[in-house]
């Protein structure tokens, strides 16, 4: 041995002198050290020939997460350790231009820096892979195949003996080898926050990155972790000194400009890289990958991708795991899937050049009415007292129904984000059913504390409705969006929108919701502590209803009608009606009547029942799901324990109220903090 040159012959191969192969290409300047990733391939690498196995590695993610640069830095740092030299080859596995790197392409340039002769190499890929394997028995060598497009083009490229350390990178899980050759895998994620930033700083600086805290924080936020994004904004940013970065991170702030803005017009720009894993695709899941990119929810489930698409879920569940594979889309627990915001701006610009608008249109369609089927379904296992007007037509493959009131409930907490980005953008693009899905909303939302969004769906919907002119459902989200201004503790505006929609209900001739109207109108007026007028109102809802009426509806004006009853002093009267709404068999009414009737019941000096039905109520919209009710009666169930002199009993109470409020960013946890406040300054 000579330095790195040494002797080497095989069968059919000439001897001649040859260099330990050191093929690793150069590492990047601005490298973001991933700590956590690099010691996961050390940990690997010290277990090499322990059990007498080759280890092999792979390292998938995203396009421009930098898989290459990290394999690359972490080689360069280990290669002392692997004294026969390492080998590197591009795969092409996902190239602008060329085709995918053939095995036997690739065999031959290892077997030549092997020492090979040109003429001695084998003739067959099978041939050339046992030489390969001949060749590098007994040596310690670190392989990395960069950019492999799948499994199949990997196996012969493996040594076949302990010793050797093979790191493939690929856009695609490369599960054969995980499975039938115990290859670790390790997934590459986005940069964190604090990771992004340490890259632009490292080209740009941290005085400059100091001087514009927003826009660093909007570029960091537009280019999502994506190191290739960051990098490409970081160079633009050096490049430009003179460039505000506010005016830089202005150019990425609408998503239909962020790709042009990270584009460089070659094969290094976002789009570009992202294009190389869209055109592999097979024609099903490119056409979902697409679809997918319409939609403006957080995720998708499967059902949910299965409506845009307009096929079986068997399908779909192929297609989305394709994607999946190709690191196009990020599967979550509860079978959620998810883009990366650069992705989501990719799909969506490939459906604009390859669907046409009717196409996208009919897609988003099938989207609302999948939602507005389901949440149909949802309300009818969550209050099936409520009526919900018949749905224009059935599609069998949309409807859904809940076994049990758990699951609906389940359902809902899983996929009001996406209902709620549907109803959004059905009113955006004018569709007819989407102030119905709004309405459908309504009581999930209102159940579950979701105010905020309550207020924002009703209010969108009550546009489009009355832009068609559709009564019926601008009556109703008239109603809907007075709920959620009332649950905002802004009786004010509730009480206008109640009445225009009570005004249009008795136009319409619809007696339940007449009715349903003037109950919440009296719910209002005790806010407004008018209690004459709250009577008034819940007695014109009982005689509207009649002897027929809906048992929600009643409890709910019971409950109203007993509570003002006891601000004016009739407490026989009071408790009469109280009780009577909350023995009806109407779980979201029956706990605002337990509420109200603990309510009159300390009015009245009867602590100890006040405290009981306080708690009661408490319990029971802890049971069905009603997080502000729950929290609201916990509140006032503090109140009532202060009052009996239990100081501690209402901490608790009150410190119970205020987890949930914070959960939901109520604004009375505000209000609750004061209460315990005051118990901290006795």
């Amino acid at each position: 041995m000579l330095g790195d040159v040494h002797i080497h012959g095989s069968a059919g191969s000439v001897g001649r002198p040859w260099e330990v192969p050191r093929q690793l290409p150069a590492t990047v300047r601005h490298f973001v050290n991933r700590t956590v990733e690099q010691d996961a391939l050390t940990t690997l690498l010290n277990g090499a020939g322990h059990d007498h196995t080759v280890l092999v590695s792979t390292v998938d993610g995203l396009a421009g997460v930098g898989k290459s640069t990290l394999v690359v830095q972490w080689a360069q740092q280990v290669r002392e350790r692997f004294p026969d030299g390492e080998l590197y080859v591009n795969l092409r596995g996902f190239d602008p231009v060329a085709d995918p790197m053939a095995p036997a392409e690739a065999l031959i340039g290892f077997l030549t820096a092997l020492g090979v002769a040109p003429e001695a190499v084998a003739a067959t890929e099978e041939a050339r892979a046992a030489q390969f394997r001949t060749l590098s028995h007994g040596r310690r060598m670190l392989l990395v195949l960069d950019n492999a497009r799948d499994a199949e083009q990997v196996l012969p490229l493996l040594p076949g003996s302990a010793g050797c350390l093979v790191v493939v990178t690929s856009r695609q899980r490369l599960d054969g080898l995980v499975a039938h050759h115990g290859a670790q895998r390790l997934s590459l994620a986005t940069l964190t926050r604090g990771e992004g930033r340490q890259l632009l700083a490292r080209f740009l600086g941290d005085e400059r990155l100091a001087n514009a805290p927003e826009a660093v924080a909007a570029l960091l936020e537009h280019c999502a972790g994506l190191p290739l994004a960051l990098t490409l904004v970081a160079a633009q940013a050096a490049a430009e000194p003179d460039v505000p970065l506010e005016d830089l991170a202005a150019d990425l702030r609408d998503e239909r400009d962020r790709l042009d803005a990270l584009d460089l017009g070659g094969r290094t720009g976002v789009r570009a890289v992202f294009s190389w894993s869209y055109r592999v695709l097979s024609p099903q899941a490119a056409r979902l990958f697409r679809l997918l990119g319409l939609p403006n929810s957080p995720d998708v489930g499967l059902d949910a991708a299965a409506a845009l698409a307009g096929a079986g879920q068997r399908h779909t569940r192929r297609a989305l795991a394709e994607l999946c594979r190709a690191h196009l889309l990020t599967r979550r627990a509860g079978d959620r899937y998810v883009f990366h915001d650069l992705l989501r701006a990719y799909a969506r610009e490939c459906a604009h050049a390859n669907e046409t608008e009717q196409e996208r249109t009919a897609a988003l369609q099938r989207l609302l009415d999948h939602y507005l089927y389901t949440t149909y379904a949802a309300n009818q296992r969550l209050l099936p007292s409520r009526p919900l007007p018949e749905l224009e037509y059935v599609d069998e493959r949309l409807w859904r129904d809940f076994a049990t009131y758990e699951d609906a409930l389940a359902w809902w907490d899983v996929e009001h984000a996406g209902v709620l980005a549907t109803i959004r953008q059905a009113v955006a693009l004018k569709m007819s059913r989407g102030p119905w899905l709004a309405h459908a909303a309504t009581y999930p939302f209102k159940l579950r504390g979701l105010i905020d969004e309550l207020k924002v769906s009703s209010a969108d919907g009550l546009k489009v409705a009355a832009e068609n002119g559709d009564l019926p459902a601008q009556a109703r989200l008239l109603a809907d969006l007075s709920t959620a201004h009332l649950f905002r503790g802004e009786p004010d505006a509730a009480l206008r929108y109640q009445q225009s929609a009570a005004e249009l209900f008795a136009e319409l001739g619809d007696k339940f919701w007449e009715a349903s109207t003037h109950g919440v109108l009296g719910e209002i007026f005790l806010e407004l502590e008018r209690y004459g007028d709250a009577a008034t109102s819940a007695r014109h809802a009982l005689q509207i209803l009649g002897d027929s009426g809906d048992q929600e509806v009643q409890s709910g004006a019971d409950a109203v009608l007993g509570l003002a009853l006891a601000h004016l002093g009739d407490f026989t009267a009071a408790l009469t009606h109280l009780h009577r709404a909350s023995e009806i068999d109407a779980p979201f009414a029956r706990g605002y009547a337990l509420t109200n009737l603990g309510s009159a019941y300390l009015q009245a000096g009867d602590i100890d029942n006040a405290v009981r039905t306080y708690r009661k109520a408490a319990e029971h919209r802890h049971a069905i799901g009603h997080q502000l009710g729950e929290a609201t009666s916990l509140t006032k169930l503090g109140e009532a324990l202060r009052t009996a002199g239990d100081a501690e009993g209402a901490r608790e109470a009150w410190q119970a109220a205020l987890v949930v409020l914070d959960q939901l960013g109520h604004s009375d946890a505000d209000t609750v903090r004061a209460c315990l406040s005051t118990l901290d300054a006795e």
